[in-house]
């Protein structure tokens, strides 16, 4: 694991090691591998709440079962637990046949998604927060290079603040509704 000061680079790093609420280490990726390691560790210790701000459910990384199932574990092992998901494209999303979608189709209750409106889909940065402490957060979706931790309560927070703005101004996504022909 190279490390400088309080950044580590995911390349190398045990990531099964980082706990979520402690430490300070911020991990910088710029790996799909990475990502979605990252991504399913923090999902995986999540306890309350997980909030996602994506494109379009990337099927490489949102799509994969680690992820899957530490959302559904989550979800199900806590009766407070919820994520929220503001999707740009759910048109791509359902295209793919995301697993995420069908997950929310049955755990209604627990797992939301829904779309910005229009003055907040240009947005380029893709994120996920875990509880009130970690983070993951790609400054161009388009790209695999970001930063996570998982003990960075103020950026967890700063980017919460965002995402729950948004989502105070977003609605359901047509393109996700079942069709029952």
């Amino acid at each position: 694991m190279e490390t400088t000061g309080n950044i580590i680079t995911a390349a190398g790093a045990d990531i099964g090691a980082l706990q979520l609420g402690i430490g300070s280490q911020e991990v910088v990726f710029d790996t799909r591998g990475e990502i979605s390691d990252l991504v399913a560790a923090l999902a995986g210790q999540a306890t309350r709440r997980l909030l996602l701000y994506t494109h379009d459910l990337e099927p490489l990384i949102f799509d994969q079962q680690p992820f899957l199932d530490a959302v559904r574990a989550m979800v199900r092992g806590h009766r407070d637990s919820h994520l929220l998901v503001l999707l740009q494209d759910g048109r791509s999303a359902v295209q793919n046949s995301n697993r995420l979608i069908e997950l929310s189709r049955r755990l209604s209750s627990r797992i939301q998604i829904r779309q910005p409106q229009s003055e907040y889909r240009d947005f380029a940065k893709t994120f996920l927060l875990a509880d009130n402490s970690g983070y993951l957060q790609r400054p161009l979706y388009s790209r695999y290079e970001g930063t996570a931790s998982f003990n960075n309560p103020g950026t967890n927070r700063r980017l919460q603040q965002y995402f729950m703005r948004v989502w105070e101004h977003s609605e359901p996504d047509t393109e996700l509704r079942r069709l029952h022909l």
